[in-house]
């Protein structure tokens, strides 16, 4: 089996040679140049050594170069991992040492000393290839041109690692989700099969392509669809974009659709081209899903999915939406229900047995884009998959007709703005500041966010120290989506009967009269 970004861009690039595969500002590529490009990239990396089974690590920018980076490492049978932007040396450090990369791709000239710093800081990282062709860096451009030619196919078994992509530990440590050739290519045909992908249609890039939008950015190449790359969600760009590109696929994540509800351009653009968009990644209020419906149309979908499990487990359709709206409103607060493209959902108790309708339990899913394991953690690998079937840690009910609610994390993880935050990181960091003596970090109901990360904290006795300056320290330290909103200092936290810091009970302060501790942009349901 050839990795299917290999083979589903070089597919493309025979069937369609002349359509134009991606936009980015003034640059358009067709699917033969982009198809070249990569594989020149496959064949330099091959030249560098890179083989079979070898990771190669690309730090995400929203340019056509972080696709070619991609299907290049496909190209030469080793596996991409993808690093977002905006997170820390720290963290970048960690996956690069943690997933064994020997060679660091960085797309744009911006993120070369980034690059720099990760050789510097990591002794195993043998190679940096940089679009700023920095010192001590090969020069992306150059090699491309020095190593042009269509790259050697390279075939590999199902359960080859295709990708590891990293995501937050409760150790506050990235923790590395493996997929396969196999599951990779199932959660690209699931997601053809989900925005019904078709040739010629347009998608939006304009949400990290390291996450959400790769969804529609590698089903795109399946089909033959044109991608339009923007740099951030900026509003007026991606409302203008929209109507120059006549985009027709939108992903969004429930904060951003509030944003772009809100901003006084959405009326004057013409934004019909759109027929599909998915809203994910973080949960939705119903009177945001009711005010989406009645701009953009029937054309909204959601869905429940995961880093290892993205092919959506669960779904949503534009005719479930209208019917909700129209006496089921409280059906909008769903995620829809069990994909009928080939996942399973149950919803267990800590026996394993499945919760009677309306009871809340663990919501776990059987699927063929389910990741194989986690990276060097064989014991979480066991404790997340059992019995062939993936526990999330999310705790939800399904009522009667089969429609899947969250109801709260088991392992108290904050989704703010699409983004996840585990509270022990950002407590460790303020544990790092010599006044604070206790810490709890919580989810609170944010109305643009979704939720937003607060922290509360208790400082030692005869020290003071504003909430400022302890948002000032954690600003030092860490990603800007894990930065705390606020802090609330309080004499003492609450304790459990065993005398641990009690999280929920730090959390249900904020929650009182939600009915839930999960919560979506647009306000309270």
């Amino acid at each position: 089996m050839i990795h299917p970004y290999a083979y589903y861009l070089g597919r493309a690039a025979a069937w369609h040679p002349e359509r134009v595969a991606v936009i980015e500002g003034g640059t358009r590529l067709s699917y033969r140049e982009l198809d070249e490009r990569a594989s020149a990239l496959g064949r330099a990396l091959m030249a560098l050594g890179v083989g079979q089974g070898d990771r190669v690590a690309v730090l995400q920018a929203n340019t056509h170069g972080f696709m070619e980076a991609l299907v290049g490492a496909a190209h030469a049978g080793a596996a991409f991992v993808p690093m977002l932007g905006i997170l820390t040396e720290a963290e970048h450090a960690h996956m690069v040492e943690d997933s064994g990369a020997r060679v660091l791709i960085a797309p744009t000239a911006a993120l070369g000393a980034r690059a720099r710093a990760l050789a510097h800081r990591v002794p195993s990282l043998r190679r940096l290839i940089c679009a700023d062709g920095g010192e001590k860096s090969l020069d992306y451009e150059r090699l491309l041109r020095e190593h042009a030619g269509p790259a050697p196919v390279v075939r590999g078994q199902e359960g080859d690692i295709a990708q590891i992509l990293y995501t937050s530990g409760t150790t506050g440590k990235p923790k590395g989700v493996v997929h396969t050739y196999a599951s990779t290519q199932a959660a690209m045909i699931a997601w053809v099969a989900i925005a019904s992908r078709r040739p010629g249609d347009v998608g939006l890039l304009y949400t990290p392509m390291s996450h959400f939008a790769a969804r529609l950015m590698d089903s795109g190449w399946v089909v033959g669809s044109t991608a339009v790359i923007l740099p951030a969600p900026d509003p007026a760009q991606t409302f203008a974009a929209i109507e120059e590109h006549r985009v027709t696929h939108l992903l969004a994540i429930p904060t951003l659709l509030q944003v772009f509800l809100g901003h006084p351009e959405i009326e004057r653009r013409d934004l019909a081209s759109l027929a599909f968009i998915c809203y994910a990644a973080a949960p939705a209020s119903a009177p945001l899903v009711k005010r989406a419906i009645e701009r953009f149309g029937p054309i909204l979908h959601t869905g429940w999915g995961g880093t290892e499990a993205y092919g959506l487990n669960t779904h949503m359709m534009p005719a479930e939406h209208q019917a909700a709206v129209e006496g089921q409103e409280e059906r909008l607060l769903s995620c829809g229900r069990e994909s009928i493209f080939g996942g399973r959902v149950r919803i267990l108790d800590d026996e394993g047995r499945d919760v009677p309708v309306g009871e809340v339990g663990e919501a776990c899913v059987r699927a063929p884009w389910m990741m194989a394991r986690y990276w060097n953690l064989p014991e979480l690998t066991l404790e997340t998959i059992r019995d062939g079937w993936l526990h999330f840690g999310d705790l939800a009910r399904r009522d009667a007709d089969g429609y899947v609610y969250l109801v709260d994390r088991k392992g108290d993880m904050i989704i703010t703005g699409g983004f996840n935050v585990y509270p022990r990181e950002v407590e460790e960091v303020l544990y790092q500041h010599p006044a604070v003596l206790e810490a709890a970090v919580v989810g609170v109901p944010d109305e643009k966010w979704g939720e937003a990360v607060r922290a509360v904290v208790a400082l030692r006795e005869g020290m003071a120290v504003a909430p400022e300056t302890l948002l000032a320290f954690a600003r030092e330290r860490l990603a800007p989506f894990k930065v705390p909103k606020a802090v609330e200092l309080l004499p003492a936290l609450p304790k459990t009967p065993v005398g641990k810091i009690s999280r929920r009970e730090v959390k249900a302060r904020y929650w009182a009269g939600q009915g839930r501790m999960i919560h979506g942009a647009g306000g309270a349901p």
